[in-house]
């Protein structure tokens, strides 16, 4: 088998056809199998990953969405020059939970300036905006701000996956947005689609959740008729020592409850924390109710569990 032919150093990782002839590299070359043609014009240098099967839940997440992002800077070879990438594309990048039906979207939402053309490619989606927002970089990309891409969700989601979607922004490590800054954009989005919905989201979003789950749960509960619960209330004991901060705690009924995903019953160090923590929680007074994905799936048991404690 001959050797194939190195690329030139100049080429980046993602480059265009038209890049590539100018530095001289032959059309046969752009062919080889060590380069990907995700989008027309545009070639991709092909990186190993491992097999699917042997990753963990989170891992395959990870992946999904480091397959993403180098979906998106592969176009950038031959996107327009003045472009903002917005709506599910926007949101993906963000990390934004979405629900199944729009998690697997790989169409990237383009938008430019109302004086130009949206571009039209095959796997591109063009916008065009009356004004483009001021240039905010994400993983290296132009998005358009969280606060304007959780707005534009707000005709597509239901309530809750907005409320979930806003909850995300606003989360309690490295928030992308904050919640007087979600309140000012739906203030500057009456009368446009989905302000009704965003005006009635945003007043019950909730600054520092840690996961969608908690989210969720969240809502679960309050959707029961239940008081809503507090989102990241610290306990302590009686001689002020540190105990927990749970996910949501009823706190004068001192019920305290914790979303647990699989590493909780995978992982040896974990199950035993868990324990510990359950007996702290005692010691200090508190009923600790871990909750897991069977109770979301059927929320009837969640307020049965929960209901009778306050």
């Amino acid at each position: 088998m001959s050797r194939r032919e190195p690329l030139p150093e100049e080429l980046p990782g993602d480059f265009s056809v038209r890049q590539a002839r100018a530095s001289g590299v032959p059309r046969s070359r752009l062919r080889a199998s060590d380069l990907d043609a995700v989008f027309r014009g545009s070639r991709s240098v092909r990186t190993e990953q491992r097999e699917s099967a042997a990753l963990t839940g989170t891992q395959h997440f990870e992946r999904l969405h480091a397959q993403f992002v180098a979906r998106c800077r592969a176009y950038l070879p031959v996107a327009p020059p003045d472009f903002r990438f917005g709506f599910i594309t926007a949101a993906r990048l963000y990390r934004v939970p979405l629900p199944p039906r729009l998690q697997g979207r790989l169409l990237l939402d383009v938008f430019v300036a109302d004086s130009r053309f949206p571009p039209r490619m095959k796997g591109v989606t063009g916008h065009r905006t009356r004004a483009l927002p001021p240039l905010d970089m994400h993983d290296g990309l132009p998005v358009f701000p969280p606060e304007l891409v959780w707005l534009s969700l707000a005709p597509t989601l239901t309530l809750d996956e907005l409320i979930i979607a806003g909850d995300h922004l606003v989360r309690r490590k490295a928030p992308l947005s904050s919640l007087d800054e979600l309140r000012l954009a739906v203030g500057e989005h009456v009368g446009k689609p989905g302000a009704l919905r965003a005006r009635d989201a945003v007043e019950q979003v909730r600054p520092g959740t840690d996961s969608p789950t908690e989210s969720e749960m969240r809502l679960v509960i309050v959707r029961a008729g239940l008081p809503e619960p507090v989102v990241g209330y610290t306990v302590y004991d009686a001689n002020g020592h540190w105990v927990g901060t749970p996910d949501l705690a009823f706190v004068k009924a001192r019920v305290a409850l914790d979303y647990e995903g699989e590493v909780h019953r995978t992982d040896d160090r974990t199950f035993q924390g868990d324990i510990e923590r359950r007996e702290m929680f005692a010691d200090a007074g508190w009923r600790h109710i871990r909750v897991t994905k069977d109770h979301l799936r059927a929320p009837d048991r969640l307020i049965a569990r929960v209901a009778p404690l306050l």
